[in-house]
């Protein structure tokens, strides 16, 4: 078995609905997602545009880190998220990142585990925290909580009061 945390947002309305599709989708094709973060409405980190959902999820799964990754992507897709058309930031209906995975730390063409800029982002944080406050960062060797205070990040993120 293979846990893997995932990142899920949104900023194309309609913002929950496509947070509840990726969820039941992440359930049926990956397995039993083990734990909820709560749900935070966030500015858009990068660019100008509308303010995203975020949260957190843990998933138990028979498939490898790259399988998981391979059925984010098409999970994206089926939702309607298009390619980029940049290397700019833009509005997405869903955005599922790998976070963590236990089988550790990956870094090739097309998957970087842990998500390279989780340590930078109060909309990955603030939601890790509540499914992984204790998990240490595995290259930088320090705890979820203390990655939030190190975080130099200050958007504002506030608690969307919802349950998966």
């Amino acid at each position: 078995m293979n846990e893997i945390i995932i990142a899920l947002g949104s900023n194309i309305a309609p913002r929950l609905f496509h947070l509840q599709k990726a969820v039941t989708y992440i359930e049926a094709q990956l397995g039993v997602i083990t734990q909820y973060s709560k749900l935070y409405e966030t500015p858009a980190w990068g660019f100008v545009s509308t303010p995203f959902f975020n949260a957190c999820i843990i998933v138990q799964t028979q498939c490898s880190t790259l399988e998981t990754l391979l059925n984010l992507q098409a999970i994206e897709k089926e939702i309607g998220r298009l390619p980029k058309k940049g290397e700019a930031y833009e509005a997405r209906p869903i955005d599922l990142d790998i976070i963590y995975s236990s089988e550790g730390v990956f870094n090739t063409s097309t998957l970087v585990v842990p998500h390279p800029l989780l340590q930078d982002r109060n909309f990955v944080l603030v939601p890790l925290q509540d499914v992984c406050p204790h998990g240490k960062h595995p290259l930088l060797h320090i705890t979820t909580a203390q990655l939030l205070v190190a975080c130099t990040d200050r958007s504002k993120i506030k608690e969307v009061p919802f349950s998966f």
